[in-house]
Order: C-alpha cells, then sequence, then structure tokens
C-alpha cells in the first residue's frame, strides 16, 4: 500500500507591509567662529615654520651658526607638532558633529 503524503496546510495570505521612507540620522556641523580661528592659527604657525625652513635652506651659510641650528630645530618642532593639531583638529570636529538631525534618505 503507498503511503498516503499529508497535506500540507494552507497559510492564509501575507499582506506586504506598506513601504515607508527610511529616516536616518544626519549629521549636522555648524561654522564656529571660534573653531575657525583656532585652525587658521594653527595653519600660520605650520606656514611660518615653513618659511623659515625654506629661508634657512636659501639663505644659510655652511658651517651654520648656533643660532641657525636653533632655529631650524625649533621650526621642525613647530610643523610637527601642528600637522598633529590640524589632524587632531579637524578629524575630531568631522567625527563629532554638533547634533543630529532626523532626514529622510
Amino acid at each position: 500500500m503507498p503511503d498516503p503524503s499529508p497535506e500540507e496546510p494552507k497559510k492564509p495570505a501575507e499582506k506586504a507591509a506598506p513601504k515607508t521612507p527610511r529616516r536616518t540620522a544626519l549629521p549636522v556641523i555648524t561654522q564656529n567662529r571660534m573653531f575657525v580661528l583656532l585652525i587658521l592659527i594653527v595653519t600660520g604657525a605650520f606656514a611660518f615654520s615653513l618659511v623659515g625652513l625654506a629661508l634657512l635652506a636659501i639663505l644659510a651659510r655652511e658651517p651654520p651658526t648656533e643660532m641657525q641650528k636653533r632655529f631650524g630645530e625649533v621650526c621642525v618642532y613647530i610643523a610637527m607638532v601642528t600637522i598633529g593639531a590640524l589632524v587632531g583638529l579637524l578629524g575630531g570636529r568631522a567625527a563629532a558633529p554638533d547634533r543630529l538631525e532626523i532626514g529622510d534618505r
């Protein structure tokens, strides 16, 4: 005798939920004059140190004096510190927005 296969119960048809637009949080960064001033000061210090190093390279005589050596060391130090400061300031600003707004995207 053949084994009759049981019939599977029929499921009621599921209605598709209406698609609603996704609402996501969008970062908002407002302009802050103090932050812009800080960026300009740090960028100015970096530019000054590069100009100082360029002038030393062009105008310094061999052998350099003690003052020229020290000025070169200070310019290199300022350049290294300001590059790190710019990366930190701009990266931190981008990573931490002022607020989040809900938008339709």
